[in-house]
């Protein structure tokens, strides 16, 4: 491709007059200075560019998190659109996608008669407002342009387009800054979760799909169309560079197909070459961004045998801004230099004035680059998909993963079916008993088998991660990952998964998607129906209950039920008008299978709903996650912000309050003066920690996750100590990784567990009691050894034997720290219990 005549960012060849302009409708140039269009008035431009042309259908692919219509478009040549022709070319890159049983003749011929399937989103990122910005202009290009090569590209290529991957948070950040335009806080950043739940974590869903953005955008990419490359626009380049491209950073994840990393390096060389010859230096490749972790909108892609590339433009802002090269760093993170030409930084920008226009020109231009390979490895990117579909089926041979059925939380053990199926990895399911060895494995019990398309999605979703020890220098830190180095998703789900080096023999039926197991209720009890504290949807049906005015208590020891005997914490629920009603289409609905209990049980505790509250200190990734699970869940909340917490009577308005993950002083002293308009700065003060205390000695409970244990240990006088308090790099590291925990289902905190667990761990405090210490007990412990089940550990000896929650009264209240993310991005399931339990503490009378 060297040397080929390129389209150049923004020119445009005889272009259809009939079809408007992005400016015609928006009322400016995208990506002027001091200008950010919401989401709306861009899908009303997407919407008349779709009715003035054939080369484009628009498509909605399903309602954002607060109700808009998301929007994609399909953009090729007026030929390739028609109807019959669109269906096939789908339908080919589907069933190439799914190529394992495909004769490679068929398949070669398939190839050679399909269209690339390529993709581009935008705005996944709402506060990266180039991307969203760029996508009018850029489909206006695509749609009109009349050079050879853009003729090409429509004839060779259906390219999906999704103009905003997030448009909730597009039009929030718009209004924002158009609000703010002209004042103090012009260029203040938006001050609350762009998304929903997630934020600038909604980049973290893409094997968990959490996020009804996700479940729309990865019905297409991984179902629907499979698309052989895409780009994910972003816009944090590694300053000062204009826009980091591939190839990337190792370490690289050993599940990926090489011919992926291959595609990704060819596209990348490509974005860099094209760059250069439209005069746009700063271009920077193999710093930051590595291809270890899953779970990103790029990096999903790979263990799906698609090319995923994540670009990065500078410059966040539609304020121009000058960069005074003095200021700048001498180095990147590696030691690069950042004014000398490099290998992988070979045309260095040497600063100046920037504009939003030139970020968009930056990421069309890498688009443009991304589309040209698919168009001319069109054939070839075809018959790739396929070998990789059928490299899969051959590797995988002979292994098999079993999900039993006769589980205890079985329901749980769905869900992680239900995200399988979300990456379309193929399940069975078991229509009959089925005997591996001495293993009786009952009907219902599910099946992966590792041959198939998707292996490495597999091999990574249902394996330990082995992150490779790689130090910044001999006897250093750890080199950073990217994100996290451990994360299977059996073990942070606490999903029985057994795998069986062997092809298993059973009667089964493919899975489309899992329902939830049958629902049982066995006949009315004499005394209370009984819910297995096993189960995490026993806490939704508890919930809904309580919500219902049911009485609701918990046992101290283990319960005997008329079909067996049921563990310490179990729920009961005292028959009343409408209870076993509520109780049948609970268990049906969640399918649970609730016991009935015809004895009182000696020792009980009443339980009403917990009067919750959820603190928010203002944009806070941790309370999102922690919300949506308490939405999911159903548990009744109130936000707790730092003037809830200033205002004091805390006791007066809740029972519980949790403190998701943050410092202590991030908690006491919030965002500096100045920084943003001033209800959005400044934390809880002195005042408001000691009205926190006022609150757990009137009787109230505190819940903190991770690191909010600080403000307790330091603040209430608790007699528990961190142990990984001012430990270094080298000696103590967790980079996301999922460790074993010991646990003490005796205590009402662990109740429902087993002896041991999977927490997911990103170096949070691990605590140790004060000899002699009153009033303080342990749900949990990290073992002395063998604490790393999946990715990297370093400190072993720090936090081996240490206590991993902690209940610490102080007054009439308590204290219940958590030191780890019991629900991390929602994916971590199998220590959802925990705070479920801490939680329930506040209601028990």
């Amino acid at each position: 491709m060297i040397g080929t005549p390129v389209l150049t960012s923004g020119s445009v060849a005889t272009a259809d007059k009939r079809v408007p302009k992005p400016e015609s409708v928006i009322g400016w140039v995208p990506c002027a200075d001091y200008k950010v269009a919401t989401y709306e008035q861009i899908a009303d431009y997407y919407r008349k560019l779709d009715k003035a042309s054939d080369r484009m259908k628009l498509v909605e692919i399903g309602k954002t998190s607060e109700g808009r219509p998301q929007l994609m478009a399909i953009v090729s040549s007026e030929k390739n659109l028609k109807d019959g022709n669109l269906r096939r070319y789908q339908d080919i890159s589907v069933r190439l996608s799914q190529g394992d049983k495909l004769p490679e003749k068929e398949a070669r011929e398939l190839a050679k008669n399909g269209k690339a399937v390529a993709w581009v989103d935008f705005g996944i990122h709402s506060t990266e407002v180039a991307g969203h910005q760029t996508a009018p202009q850029f489909a206006y290009d695509l749609v009109t342009s009349e050079t050879p090569e853009a003729r090409e590209i429509r004839d060779n290529v259906i390219t999906l387009l999704v103009p905003n991957v997030n448009p909730d948070g597009g039009t929030k950040v718009a209004e924002w800054y158009q609000k703010n335009l002209g004042g103090p806080y012009q260029d203040a950043s938006y001050p609350e979760l762009y998304q929903k739940y997630a934020g600038h974590d909604n980049n973290r869903d893409w094997y968990m799909f959490n996020l009804q953005e996700t479940q729309n955008v990865g019905r297409q990419l991984f179902h629907e169309w499979i698309p052989q490359v895409m780009h994910n626009v972003h816009q944090s380049a590694v300053f000062p560079a204009r826009i980091s491209i591939p190839p990337y950073e190792d370490p690289l994840n050993p599940n990926i197909h090489p011919q992926v990393v291959r595609g990704v390096n060819l596209v990348g060389d490509a974005m860099g070459q094209r760059l250069d010859r439209e005069d746009k230096v700063g271009a920077l490749a193999r710093q930051s961004y590595d291809i270890w972790w899953n779970g990103g909108a790029r990096t999903a892609p790979y263990y799906h045998n698609q090319i995923g590339i994540l670009t990065e433009t500078a410059h966040a802002s539609a304020t121009p801004r000058y960069y005074d090269p003095a200021t700048f760093p001498k180095t990147f993170a590696d030691g690069t230099s950042t004014s000398e030409p490099s290998v992988f930084y070979p045309s260095p920008w040497k600063g100046g004035e920037w504009h939003l226009s030139q970020s968009c020109d930056y990421i069309k231009t890498a688009s443009w680059a991304m589309l040209r390979v698919a168009s001319d490895d069109r054939e070839a990117l075809l018959a790739g998909v396929a070998k990789m579909a059928r490299d899969g089926a051959q590797n995988g041979a002979g292994t098999t993963y079993v999900i039993p059925a006769d589980q205890a939380d079985f329901p749980t053990a769905t869900k992680l079916v239900d995200k399988l199926r979300w990456n379309n990895i193929r399940v069975e399911r078991a229509t009959e008993s089925f005997n591996v060895g001495d293993r009786t494995y009952p009907a219902g019990s599910y099946l992966v088998r590792e041959a198939q398309p998707y292996r490495a999605a597999v091999l990574d979703l249902l394996n330990p991660q082995k992150y490779p020890d790689r130090r910044l220098y001999p006897g250093g830190p750890l080199e950073p990952p990217y994100d996290i180095t451990g994360y299977t998703l059996s073990f942070q789900m606490g999903v029985t998964v057994d795998k069986l080096d062997q092809k298993v023999r059973a009667r089964t039926v493919d899975v489309d998607w899992p329902s939830v197991p049958e629902g049982v209720v066995a006949g009315a009890p004499k005394h209370a129906y009984a819910l297995d504290p096993r189960v995490n949807d026993s806490a939704a049906a508890v919930n809904a209950l309580l919500a219902a005015g049911d009485k609701v208590s918990r046992s101290s020891g283990e319960v005997k039920t008329r079909t067996g005997t049921l563990p310490a914490g179990t729920f009961l629920v005292t028959p009343g008008a409408g209870t076993d009603t509520r109780v049948t289409e609970l268990a049906t609905r969640l399918g649970l299978s609730i016991a009935a209990v015809d004895a009182k049980p000696k020792k009980v505790t009443e339980l009403v709903a917990p009067r919750v509250g959820l603190y928010d200190g203002f944009n806070n990734y941790d309370e999102g996650w922690t919300r949506l699970i308490l939405d999911q869940f159903g548990f009744g909340y109130e936000k707790v912000t730092n003037a809830t917490v200033r205002a004091g009577d805390l006791r007066a308005k809740f029972d519980t309050i949790v403190l998701p993950d943050a410092t202590y002083n991030s908690m006491r002293n919030g965002r500096a003066a100045g920084s943003l308009p001033p209800e959005y700065t400044g934390g809880m003060t002195d005042a408001g920690v000691a009205n926190l205390k006022a609150f757990v000695e009137a009787g109230g409970t505190v819940v903190t996750l991770n690191r909010a244990a600080q403000l307790p240990i330091q603040a209430f006088d608790v007699p528990v100590r961190d142990v990984t308090e001012g430990t270094e790099e080298t000696e103590y590291n967790i980079p996301g990784s999922v460790l074993n925990l010991n646990v003490d289902a005796a205590d009402p905190v662990g109740a429902g567990f087993g002896s041991s667990a999977s927490a997911f761990v990103a170096d949070g405090p691990a605590f140790e009691v004060e000899d002699g210490a009153e009033g303080v007990t342990v749900a949990a412990t990290w073992p002395k050894t063998n604490l790393l089940k999946s990715g990297f550990l370093l400190g072993e000896d720090v936090i081996g034997g240490k206590a991993a929650v902690v209940t610490a009264k102080v007054g009439d209240g308590q204290v219940v720290m958590i030191g780890f993310k019991p629900q991390h991005r929602a994916q971590s399931h199998g220590t959802y219990r925990l705070l479920f339990n801490a939680m329930y503490l506040g209601g028990q009378r």
